[in-house]
């Protein structure tokens, strides 16, 4: 009995052992910037970032959300450039800028926007934000009162509200989570990022190399900033304190299967807030209805 005892207290404590190092492992995982989806790379003094500008005319930046990069945009980037310069950026961690060992604060990639902005000489400008971007374009706001022109926020979340899949919940768990990350397949990606439309939408592939870009620490420690975000003061009560407060459009899509719709109808009690439902649309409504949501954006900021 002592003998079995002695064997399984060493079986434990070498699992401990090998997911203690593997902890340290993954805490220490950085990636080095890379030029993506037709950006280019701008030095910064928060990290190096992926960054593609299109057009000429009054300037939009358009902010993507938690797992996804600049290309998410690409549906309606091109049509908004027509008249517009339109600025994108990977977030940290996210696409092709860097991904440091810390330093994901919803509050950091906010400063990551506005020295992006200073490089391109850009002093205010219309702010997309879609879903954690949201957040982003609302943190900037909060810290740049005056630079933003227009706010429009797409399916982002008023609160810690998230309902992700069991797999996804996982992954979250820093221990069990690292393990999956290690092994994580296209098949198990595109499961995860199925809750990010409306059923049966087609997954573009790219999306898959997107969220694979990410390291474990950055996937982890977005999310997590992410809902400390929401969580320290909800989304409409960020905007409805705003100082200088900008004209401010909600899109939010039907049947978004990440956050309970219902909610949506909390930044109607944003004063000065406007928003719009799409019907059988998912939570991307600009990836999954891109000609409809191109012109609710063209409609506001024009």
């Amino acid at each position: 009995m002592v003998r079995v005892l002695t064997t399984v207290a060493a079986v434990l404590l070498t699992f401990a052992a090998v997911l203690a190092l593997n902890s340290i492992f993954v805490d220490i995982q950085t990636r080095p910037a890379e030029a993506r989806s037709g950006g280019t790379l701008i030095e910064t003094d928060i990290v190096t970032a992926n960054v593609k500008t299109e057009g000429d005319g009054p300037p939009v930046v358009l902010i993507h959300g938690f797992g996804a990069a600049l290309d998410w945009w690409d549906e309606i980037a091109p049509a908004l450039a027509r008249t517009h310069r339109v600025i994108r950026l990977d977030l940290i961690g996210h696409g092709g800028t860097e991904a440091p060992g810390s330093g994901y604060a919803i509050e950091r990639q906010a400063a990551l926007v506005a020295t992006v902005l200073d490089e391109l000489d850009i002093a205010r400008a219309v702010v997309v934000g879609h879903s954690m971007g949201g957040e982003v374009a609302t943190a900037f706001t909060e810290a740049n009162p005056g630079r933003v022109e227009r706010l429009v926020l797409i399916d982002t979340p008023p609160a810690a509200e998230h309902s992700f899949g069991l797999g996804t919940q996982l992954a979250f768990r820093r221990l069990i989570g690292q393990g999956l990350w290690r092994v994580r397949t296209d098949g198990m990606l595109r499961q995860a990022l199925a809750q990010g439309f409306a059923p049966g939408f087609p997954i573009p592939d790219k999306f898959i190399a997107d969220l694979r870009q990410l390291t474990y620490t950055a996937f982890h420690d977005a999310h997590e900033e992410s809902v400390a975000y929401v969580t320290t003061r909800s989304m409409p009560e960020r905007l409805a304190v705003l100082e200088s407060q900008p004209p401010i459009l909600v899109i939010f899509g039907t049947r978004d299967a990440l956050i309970p719709v219902r909610s949506a109808q909390r930044f109607a009690d944003v004063p000065g807030a406007q928003l719009v439902m799409i019907d059988d649309v998912g939570h991307s409504p600009m990836v999954e209805a891109p000609s409809r949501t191109l012109e609710l954006i063209r409609d506001f900021i024009d």
